[in-house]
């Protein structure tokens, strides 16, 4: 049994804006002072790679602790309150209260864990690099488009960038 293919409705697209892609990469690398490349345009942007690491690193170890510490204070240990302190809480909660060897092992990891995430985090929000970005990325547009909208109707509908 073969399928019929129902025609398409589109129009095809204007020339110039669904073309070939202009040549070259959206974004390269880029230090201040070097030339800019024709077509490119500078911009700053976070290291979204260690925002995305720390805040995952230090949001999950983090969280964990302050429900561990939420627990033992409901639980009467009010020495844990510390543990709602992000980074230097495991060890403020090291001194306040008495421990195990066990303990103060997972104490002292737990703290450096998240200024471990805290340290990724921190630069990559507040050391910004610079990038060229290809000028044509980012130009919005909006094009109004025949489409199907059933297999025996048409319509009319809006295609585009932003």
């Amino acid at each position: 049994m073969q399928t019929q293919s129902l025609p398409a409705l589109q129009a095809p697209p204007p020339p110039g804006l669904y073309g070939a892609p202009p040549a070259g990469p959206k974004v390269l690398p880029w230090r201040e002072g070097e030339p800019v490349l024709p077509g490119y345009h500078p911009e700053t942007r976070v290291r979204k790679g260690l925002v995305i690491s720390g805040a995952i690193v230090f949001g999950t170890v983090y969280l964990f602790t302050a429900i561990g510490g939420g627990d033992a204070v409901y639980r009467g240990s009010p020495g844990y309150a510390a543990l709602f302190v992000p980074c230097a809480g495991p060890f403020i909660t090291l001194a306040t209260t008495r421990q195990d060897d066990l303990e103060t092992m997972a104490l002292v990891l737990d703290g450096l864990v998240q200024i471990t995430g805290a340290a990724l985090l921190v630069p990559g929000l507040v050391v910004p690099r610079r990038v060229l970005v290809r000028d044509d990325v980012n130009q919005p547009f909006v094009l109004p488009t025949p489409m199907a909208l059933g297999p025996s109707s048409a319509g009319l509908g809006l295609v585009g960038r932003f």
